[in-house]
């Protein structure tokens, strides 16, 4: 079994700080489904697929990804996630069309699958058991600081360069941050445990398991909700720059700063909620959550300045922010130990409701405007509070 260091080198806390920074690649999905639809003259139904690309991975491979963690290690995984990371990045920048960016977005949400499967793992071996949980919430919010700056590179290089790279400064940028991370985690000295219990379990073995877990109707409920959040997530990031370009007649360039507002607001509730957990029950600030999620869904329905629209913008994000650790936490802890791993495996399959719900808001917002995404996104908050209930009463 390996040793974990007794104390974090500084070195390795910036490895981690770039790894973790990698792993916002994945919020691009939203500002750069909206630059290329301006761009090149798409339908909302057209520009969905972008983020579908990126999501339906999380069905294939969830379980294939974390079976292969386990054959190659987890330092190879993380690597080979950040390289491909890197590379979809790289496409754009040399062809620029459509079938070049849903490629670019497939090598996205692979990459992706690829780390949420194996860099949790991997930072658990290479922090001391003391700094674990304090690095991890650090690492949180370097991904979050990604997903707060894509909007704002691409907003700024859609401005200075009108007809030329455009919105595609973004690409360079945090392409250069992925090599770094990828160095630095090449050179970091890494002694991983033996897999090799593991080494013997085929991935037909890991779906049958999956798949049995479903036949809990707690874990059946909790995959839905699960899936239902992230398509709301995912879908909010997508959609909140269109509602203010519909709405206020705004262009893209300063629309998609609404991205940055939803992800500011998610940001600042990470850092409060550890507080606020301390205070109120997790099912009561669930339902906190799930109201202020509602008001800000409200807000964007009817809602004509950009004020209220950025107000529910943030409600939503403040309030979305927490549902999925809020109801895996909840949920994970009724589920058998032994069955612990499955369940967090079915778990990351559910985020293929990035995938599904943007799909059908794309096509309800080329039939009835934005509101019909907003629809979509409410169909989903509607199970949720479903879920809430249903918890309530067990």
């Amino acid at each position: 079994m390996a040793k974990k260091p007794s104390k974090l080198a500084p070195g390795m806390l910036v490895t981690l700080v770039l790894c973790y920074f990698t792993e916002g690649f994945v919020d691009i999905v939203g500002v750069v489904s909206n630059m290329v639809q301006q761009d090149l003259g798409q339908t909302h139904t057209q520009a969905s697929l972008m983020p579908s690309m990126v999501f339906i991975w999380f069905l294939i491979l969830s379980v294939p990804a974390g079976l292969l963690t386990n054959r190659i290690g987890r330092r190879k995984m993380v690597l080979g996630s950040i390289f491909l990371s890197v590379l979809a990045l790289v496409l754009p920048l040399l062809g620029y069309s459509y079938p070049v960016i849903l490629l670019a977005m497939m090598l996205v949400g692979i990459g992706h699958v690829a780390l949420q499967v194996s860099l949790k793992p991997l930072v658990s071996t290479m922090v001391p058991g003391d700094d674990l949980a304090g690095i991890m919430s650090f690492g949180q919010f370097t991904k979050a600081i990604a997903s707060l700056t894509a909007p704002i590179i691409a907003s700024l290089g859609a401005i200075w360069f009108a007809g030329g790279i455009g919105w595609r400064l973004l690409l360079p940028v945090f392409m250069v941050i992925g090599c770094l991370a990828f160095a630095s985690l090449s050179l970091s000295k890494v002694h991983e445990p033996s897999m090799e219990d593991n080494q013997n379990l085929g991935v037909k073995e890991g779906f049958q398991d999956c798949l049995k877990l479903l036949g809990s109707s707690l874990v059946l409920l909790t995959f839905v909700a699960i899936l239902c959040h992230v398509g709301v997530n995912v879908g909010m990031n997508i959609s909140s720059p269109k509602i203010l370009m519909e709405r206020c007649d705004l262009p893209l360039e300063k629309a998609a700063l609404a991205s940055t507002a939803y992800f500011l607001s998610r940001t600042v509730s990470s850092f409060c909620t550890p507080f606020i957990l301390r205070l109120v029950p997790g099912r009561k600030y669930l339902t906190v959550c799930l109201s202020l999620m509602t008001l800000g869904l409200l807000a964007m329905a009817f809602g004509r300045n950009a004020v209220l629209l950025y107000s529910g913008i943030c409600l939503v994000g403040f309030g979305g922010v927490n549902i999925y650790p809020l109801i895996f936490s909840n949920a994970i802890l009724k589920v058998e130990d032994k069955k612990r791993n499955v369940f967090s495996s079915l778990m990351a399959m559910a985020f293929i409701g990035g995938a599904v719900f943007p799909t059908l808001m794309g096509v309800a917002g080329d039939r009835f405007g934005q509101i019909g995404s907003v629809a979509m996104m409410a169909v989903g908050l509607a199970y949720l509070w479903f879920y809430s209930r249903s918890e309530a009463r067990n």
